[in-house]
């Protein structure tokens, strides 16, 4: 009977003092309600840092959008100089053509009539020169009437004139001349390439007939890409030339790229935009397509503000807290809550806009939150 009284005792005093150190313990946690202990344990296991407050650029920003364009030299839409069915088209969108490619052959009859009639001119040129040649001699010598040479001399001229006229017809539709007999007269012309890309629309198909302003396909050339981007009337005198671009591609990817404004639009569109002309940076190394949509933000100004890491403020009950660096020993850290009044947000860092706090106050990098709230 002694010895089961002396158990109970034994077992009631275990639990009391058990009791006792776990309060011990939460006590150590949070000694008052405005400081907070973190022992030298919880500091190396969490890996847990200080930081000062720094000056830090925040940038005052616009936000855009707009879409990836090539140079107007850097895409061409490829029409015929003269109608004509469609005689052959071998090429698909997509394609890769250099310049002076053929994209596609044109049959006319007119092509026909053209030849035979540079042709014609040509040998009668011979005709008309030699006969000029000998009116001068004879007008020359008072053999022959003035009327007699300038007739001749005009027929000659004229012949020149239509020989060249029709040499250049022949050139446009690219038939050469320097070769053209009769044997190789033809009914067919080709079209080519005028610069180097890949082939975008191809708006024929093979015996459909086209006219000279019907467009037989696009060519695109992407080795030059930038950002035509459209800013809004109120914010277009804030605009200079270098300011710093961060873009995106939303439906390419999140990543952001850089770019740099390079030519600003000097009257406003009728939707009351400006027009925007922007550099990408390492474009070679970009895989873009023209046409793209971006979305981007244009900084026009930087400022050096007071910061924090984002990660080193709470908000707690509305209020932001920081906590501030008291004193350090062996045992531990002590910090204290310390109110914060914040301002802009950037790359993960917030202004802090207390101007009392010292210069040399050090606070809590990260893991602020878990101790304010425990």
């Amino acid at each position: 009977m002694k010895q089961l009284i002396y158990n109970i005792l034994l077992m009631t005093l275990i639990g009391c003092a058990s009791k006792t150190t776990d309060t011990e313990e939460k006590v150590v946690a949070k000694t008052t309600d405005d400081t907070i202990f973190v022992s030298m344990e919880q500091w190396e296991k969490n890996q847990m840092e200080l930081i000062n407050v720094e000056e830090k650029q925040f940038p005052k920003t616009i936000k855009v959008v707009g879409k990836i364009e090539v140079p107007p030299k850097n895409r061409v839409v490829v029409s015929a100089k003269m109608g004509g069915y469609i005689k052959n088209t071998p090429l698909l969108v997509g394609d890769k053509v250099v310049k002076g490619q053929r994209l596609v052959t044109i049959e006319n009859q007119e092509f026909v009539v053209m030849q035979q009639n540079y042709l014609e001119t040509k040998q009668q040129i011979d005709f008309l020169k030699s006969e000029f040649e000998r009116q001068k001699a004879l007008f020359d010598e008072k053999i022959t009437s003035e009327r007699n040479y300038l007739k001749a001399k005009r027929d000659y001229e004229v012949a020149q004139t239509t020989l060249k006229s029709l040499q250049k017809q022949l050139e446009i539709v690219n038939i050469p001349t320097n070769k053209l007999q009769s044997s190789t007269i033809t009914s067919l012309a080709s079209v080519y390439a005028p610069i180097s890309g890949n082939i975008t629309k191809i708006k024929v198909v093979t015996g459909s007939h086209i006219s000279p302003a019907d467009e037989i396909l696009e060519i695109i050339d992407n080795s030059h890409l930038h950002l035509e981007l459209s800013v809004f009337e109120k914010d277009a005198l804030k605009l200079k030339i270098g300011q710093e671009i961060t873009f995106t591609v939303p439906e390419l990817s999140t990543k952001s790229y850089e770019a740099k404004v390079h030519l600003i639009g000097k009257s406003i569109n009728d939707d009351r935009t400006v027009d925007v002309h922007a550099h990408i940076e390492d474009e070679e190394k970009r895989n873009f397509l023209a046409g793209m949509f971006t979305e981007a933000t244009i900084v026009l100004t930087k400022e050096n503000k007071r910061a924090l890491p984002e990660t080193s403020v709470a908000e707690v009950e509305g209020a932001y807290y920081a906590l501030q660096l008291v004193k350090n020993t062996n045992e531990g850290y002590f910090f204290k809550k310390q109110k914060v009044t914040l301002g802009d947000t950037f790359n993960d860092v917030v202004e802090v806009q207390d101007t009392t706090l010292q210069k040399d106050a050090q606070f809590l990098k990260k893991g602020v939150f878990n101790l304010l709230t425990e």
